[in-house]
């Protein structure tokens, strides 16, 4: 089976896999808003933030060097190097996390968050340690039982936490929930790795030790500040405007995060390996082909959420404090369509062993967001929130710049990124016709509203997609057609 093929069907079975997992996940998020107030949610986001902090901040690039490194007769020393260096550094960093994690809960206006610390500190060691079964499955590009257990842990997740809240367990009921969720997950792909194949012990070598440091520290830092990135905005946001804003504002950059995690995150996860495999004077239009083809499919779901805020959280949500995930949604559906380029970027810059340019890319994102954040606070939430896309869209055009003297078509990339936003213009207004059509004609639930602008919407953006962006929507029906034969 070809790279590319083997590729399309790795990424098929991880979209639909983290789709369906997912819409269960989202699915018992949104009816947990029945049992829980914003002010619980920011609350125990503040907790979780903090621990996964703790555990990133010992995480030094262990899975990308087994993914780069450990192949042929290094194989079984490098993956055993990087087990020691994740267990060990997780039990010290999350250890004092679950001790010490408290007395960081007022800095962030959420002192009840402390009693959530020791549940969550517990829940993201016993996932990290699934992280290097998880990495041997990527380097063996094995995505089906890695798919199978995001799509199972989230149903467990969304089971347990929606019994523990109807019975009123509060915000511990997330707690005990993501205790449960990665001991099943973990368990799927321990069973699916084997043991041997991560965890056969062989002598520590320090020759070994420096390698894999030279070459994970950089990514490590990258690492740090690509989550902190992704995370840190929340802390902000606590800081700022206290967690009753923070619970609504997580809902919407939740919901507003389904197009780029679920779907953009786990294609991105496939390229790594396939980039790795790729000689290097291949990856150059290997980069500019996967941009463009990530545009066509994320645009329109980013775009479209916040199109439909208004009438989706009418919908899906109660008519209280929760409302106000509305038009936080509308300004977050921004950050889906600068992600894109940045995880293609990411993957081509990691496979081509350049981390350090990754690690100013991450570090200046993270300076933006927090320091726009800060900057816009005195505006109010909605306007802050804004942020996130300058912040994204700034470093986006940044990591082009950068690779654009390395055999990489700035010219291509661009027209990769446009021509899905034209498509989506063209969408965008068919939803706002439609909108204006229904209030026209006296029309007043949302649902309506809902369901036919997102018909609307969806069958004007594939006219125009395969009008617009002709070649890439037939470069993605092909490899689509590829990934669903038999080979």
């Amino acid at each position: 089976m070809s790279l590319a093929r083997k590729a399309a069907r790795g990424a098929l079975w991880t979209v639909l896999s983290s789709i369906g997992g997912r819409a269960v996940g989202v699915l018992g998020t949104l009816v947990m808003t029945r049992f829980l107030h914003p002010d619980q949610i920011g609350e125990v986001s503040d907790a979780a933030i903090l621990c996964m902090t703790a555990s990133f901040l010992t995480i030094w690039g262990f899975g990308q060097y087994t993914v780069v490194k450990g192949r042929g007769e290094a194989q079984r020393e490098v993956t055993w190097h990087a087990t020691v260096f994740y267990v060990g550094l997780g039990t010290v960093s999350l250890g004092l996390v679950a001790l010490l994690g408290g007395h960081l809960t007022s800095i962030l206006n959420a002192p009840r968050a402390a009693h959530y610390i020791p549940g969550m500190a517990l829940a993201i060691y016993i996932r990290r340690l699934g992280a290097m079964p998880e990495r041997i499955l990527t380097q063996r590009m094995e995505f089906r039982p890695s798919a199978m257990a995001l799509a199972a842990g989230e149903s467990i997740y969304t089971i347990s936490a929606l019994s523990l809240a109807a019975l009123g367990w509060g915000g511990m009921s997330i707690v005990i929930a993501n205790i449960i969720q990665s001991t099943a997950v973990v368990a799927i792909l321990i069973r699916a790795a084997g043991i041997r194949s991560w965890a056969t012990p062989t002598p520590l070598r320090w020759a070994r030790i420096k390698d894999m440091l030279k070459f994970g520290v950089p990514l490590g830092i990258q690492g740090n500040a690509h989550m902190a990135s992704r995370y840190w905005d929340n802390l902000a946001v606590s800081h700022f405007f206290g967690t009753t804003a923070l619970g609504a504002y997580n809902m919407a950059y939740n919901l507003a995060d389904i197009p780029a995690i679920q779907v953009g995150e786990q294609i991105a996860l496939v390229l790594f390996p396939s980039m790795a495999e790729l000689p290097p004077d291949r990856r150059a239009a290997a980069l500019e082909r996967s941009t463009a083809l990530l545009s066509v499919v994320i645009f329109p779901l980013a775009v479209g959420l916040g199109l439909v805020s208004y009438p989706l959280i009418a919908t899906i949500l109660p008519s209280n404090a929760w409302q106000e995930v509305a038009p936080l949604l509308t300004v977050l559906a921004a950050l889906s369509v600068f992600r894109p380029i940045s995880w293609v970027l990411g993957a081509y810059m990691e496979a081509s062993q350049k981390t350090n340019k990754l690690l100013f890319l991450e570090v200046a994102k993270l300076g933006l967001l927090l320091g726009g954040i800060a900057l816009l606070s005195p505006h109010g939430l909605r306007i802050a929130s804004g942020a996130v896309g300058i912040s994204f869209g700034l470093t986006a055009i940044g990591g082009v710049a950068m690779v654009a003297h390395e055999g990489v078509s700035p010219v291509r990339l661009l027209k990769g990124f446009l021509q899905p936003i034209a498509a989506c213009a063209v969408m965008g207004a068919a939803v706002w016709a439609t909108h204006h059509a229904l209030a026209f004609a006296g029309v007043g639930h949302p649902v309506v509203y809902l369901f036919s602008e997102i018909a609307a919407g969806a069958a004007v953006y594939v006219i125009a997609a395969l009008v617009i962006c002709r070649a890439t929507s037939k470069d993605l029906l092909g490899l689509l057609k590829q990934a669903l034969q038999r080979g």
